[in-house]
């Protein structure tokens, strides 16, 4: 049986008893869903904690999280955005994906561990970057592993207010990073130093960007 509570701590990552039980039921219902909707390659316990929720919260590290509105692009089964409202009750985060079966589970998901703090966006971001309700209203825009660089810079830029983040988890070859470089003056985003971090043996980073002020 997998034990939730030391794999987040050999990562410094400390959990109280109640979001202990949240990440359990978690894992049960990702284990249940994935077995019959393909949501993650990742099939073994272990592996979906170190590698799925354990990631997700690599970002609290650094950044006050729980000072933030939020939005998950891309967010597949639900991560980075639904461990970091697990841990974050009273954060408002918002799910967006343009898969509507990935989608689906993540209602699942919420709805089984009670999350009142998420909601869902079945959308592509350039269709959803025209409503004015979701336009500049985020001061915390993440991404995990979506698309590359370039591409995820576009679609996040128009949801992130002025002097908001953008916080890409990514591992990206030096042609990769020199192309968001490229899109990331041209959007106005300044990218802040690079915060890495090492996650089942292999070095990760999480890619900052700042939307300048006005």
């Amino acid at each position: 049986m997998t034990d939730i509570r030391d794999v987040f701590e050999r990562y410094g990552l400390e959990l109280t008893e109640e979001e202990t039980g949240k990440f359990s039921e978690f894992l049960r219902c990702f284990v249940e869903y994935n077995a019959h909707t393909n949501l993650s390659a990742i099939r073994e316990a272990d592996a979906i904690v170190e590698k799925h929720f354990v990631d997700s919260l690599m970002i609290e590290r650094f950044f006050d999280v729980g000072e933030n509105r939020i939005l998950d692009i891309g967010t597949g089964g639900g991560f980075p955005g639904i461990p970091l409202a697990i841990v974050h009750p009273e954060t408002p985060i918002v799910l967006m994906d343009s898969v509507g079966k990935k989608i689906k589970a993540c209602k699942s998901f919420i709805r089984e561990l009670g999350l009142e703090n998420v909601s869902t966006v079945n959308a592509r971001a350039e269709s959803l970057a025209k409503e004015k309700e979701f336009r500049e209203k985020f001061t915390l825009v993440v991404s995990r592993a979506t698309a590359g660089m370039a591409q995820i810079l576009e679609w996040s830029a128009p949801f992130v207010a002025p002097g908001g983040n953008i916080v890409l988890y990514k591992i990206a070859s030096p042609e990769e990073f020199a192309l968001g470089l490229t899109i990331a003056k041209r959007l106005r985003l300044k990218l802040l130093p690079e915060l890495t971090y090492e996650l089942a043996g292999q070095r990760r980073t999480l890619y900052v960007f700042e939307r300048k002020p006005r």
